[in-house]
């Protein structure tokens, strides 16, 4: 794997008023740190890291002060508002250690479960790996065309990858397909109360008796 270089500055600056004159110039702060070394504040050019971003590399070789220092991207921080990268942390590697890190997982094809009408869910979008960093690589690519109704694809099941050894649970779900579950709406019916039975006003001189079914015209006495 060819690892790209970097070109970056040391910065002295630190505080919301210098980071932000860096913004406004194109730039990006950034620290490198790790192997019991002095933590180091640098800024790069940010047109030159989208360019690193999009070739999807994640091991680099960082230049400044005439040196050069092979690093991981560990961390990326971004302002989701205006889609730019606010700050990256960079790990300190040895090519010939083995690092751990998270890499996305990629699923291809059309399985048979969707086929038959099933939803298929991508639970896990990355998983956990350890490598050399000249091994890491840019995705896990899973194929699902097999994968049929009811059943799941787990990390034990990735596929093997020369030098890649499988840090996340064995038994997580990547992948899974299922039924459609079909809401029903259940119309509430609306209950009517009997109508109350309003008897008859009686006449004039009659007496009225409570019984069962309301008030009725008592009967005349002789």
């Amino acid at each position: 794997m060819k690892i790209l270089e970097l070109k970056t500055e040391k910065r002295t600056t630190k505080g919301s008023k210098a980071v932000k004159k860096l913004r406004d110039d194109g730039k990006i702060p950034a620290v490198l740190y790790g192997h019991k070394q002095d933590n180091v504040m640098l800024c790069l050019r940010e047109d030159d890291f989208v360019r690193i971003l999009n070739a999807r590399a994640r091991m680099l070789y960082l230049t400044f002060d005439n040196k050069k220092e092979s690093a991981l991207i560990k961390e990326v921080q971004y302002d989701n508002l205006v889609d730019r990268v606010l700050h990256v942390d960079f790990s300190r590697v040895d090519l010939n250690e083995r690092v751990k890190l998270r890499v996305p997982v990629e699923l291809h094809g059309e399985s048979i479960g969707v086929k038959e009408g099933g939803v298929l869910t991508h639970v896990m979008k990355d998983v956990e790996i350890e490598c050399l960093p000249t091994a890491i690589p840019e995705k896990i690519k899973v194929s699902i065309s097999e994968l049929g109704m009811g059943k799941s694809i787990h990390v034990k099941e990735l596929p093997v990858l020369e030098g890649i050894q499988y840090i996340s649970d064995a038994e997580a779900v990547i992948a899974s397909i299922h039924h459609i579950v079909e809401e029903k709406v259940v119309a509430e019916e609306e209950i009517l109360a009997e109508p109350e039975v309003i008897t008859k006003k009686p006449k004039e001189g009659e007496e009225v008796e409570e019984g069962e079914g309301g008030a009725k015209p008592a009967e005349k006495k002789a």
